[in-house]
């Protein structure tokens, strides 16, 4: 076996403990990762759900809003028909 001084041996030892720390880093950002991926579907599962739940809400609120527009039309057409049959009546008189 080769003679090995005290500053290759330190050496040796300091390059074998950060390649262990490093393959256990390693594993550590692949979990990490893993578990961040699985966050980012729940995520996004969760806010698929609420906008099916914002267009649920949104659907009779539009529908109410069309029904008042039409009502408002209906109004003001009455009210043309309204003046329009006075103005009739007064020619007529």
């Amino acid at each position: 076996m080769l003679p090995l001084e005290l500053s290759q041996i330190v050496l040796l030892t300091v390059i074998i403990i950060l390649t262990i720390f490093l393959v256990v880093l390693g594993f550590q950002v692949f979990f990490v990762l893993k578990d961040l991926r699985l966050t980012l579907k729940r995520m996004n599962h969760l806010f698929d759900d609420a906008n099916e739940l914002v267009s649920e809400v949104k659907k009779p609120i539009e529908k109410a809003g069309n029904f008042f527009t039409a009502l408002t039309a209906g109004a003001g057409i009455m009210h043309l028909l309204k003046k329009g049959s006075k103005n009739e009546r007064s020619r007529e008189k």
